[in-house]
Order: structure tokens, then C-alpha cells, then sequence
């Protein structure tokens, strides 16, 4: 969202966007986001290792989160199961019947 809100014109809208986000949106996430923390740079290694000899690419932000669930043991949750999968993680597709 930070990225999002830089990228636009410089401005009055992007001021306050900037504002709003950061006093708004963003406190509202504190203590439920998880690190990308040391564990989960070996996990990014493992993941890309993984999606590569599975002979698929990964991209940077879904190997993030890949590495994010990988080192705290999660599943993913997402309707683009491939990528994760051919990282080895267990994926769930909401979208889809058990």
C-alpha cells in the first residue's frame, strides 16, 4: 500500500492518502503482521530451490509469502495454488469444494 501511495503523482491526493493510510489503515495491522525475519530467508532459499527443481519460477512476492508461511508452519490460502505448490507448501483454494 506504502508503494502504491508513493508511486502516485506528487500531490494534494497523495498526501493524503499518505496521511490517511499511515494514522488510519496501517495501525490497524499492528501485531497481526508477520515478520520477514531470518528464519524466513532460509525458507526463501528452500521455496525458490523448490519451484526451481520442480521446474516452475516463483515470483519475489509470492516466494515472500511462501517463505512467511514455511517458516511459521502455515498453509496458504489462495486461488493461485500453482506457484505455492510447486514450493512444496500445502495450499488451500477457497474458491474451490473441498
Amino acid at each position: 500500500m506504502r508503494a502504491g501511495v508513493a508511486m502516485l503523482p506528487a500531490g494534494k491526493r497523495r498526501n493524503s492518502l499518505h496521511e490517511y493510510l499511515e494514522k488510519r489503515v496501517l495501525p490497524s495491522f499492528v501485531g497481526r503482521v508477520l515478520p520477514f525475519d531470518l528464519a524466513c530467508t532460509s525458507a526463501y532459499a528452500q521455496v525458490l530451490a523448490a519451484a526451481r527443481k520442480a521446474g516452475s519460477g516463483i515470483e519475489t512476492a509470492d516466494a515472500c509469502i511462501a517463505a512467511v508461511a514455511f517458516a511459521n508452519g502455515f498453509i496458504v490460502a489462495t486461488r493461485d495454488t500453482s506457484p505455492f505448490r510447486a514450493a512444496g507448501l500445502t495450499v488451500i483454494n477457497p474458491w474451490e469444494d473441498a
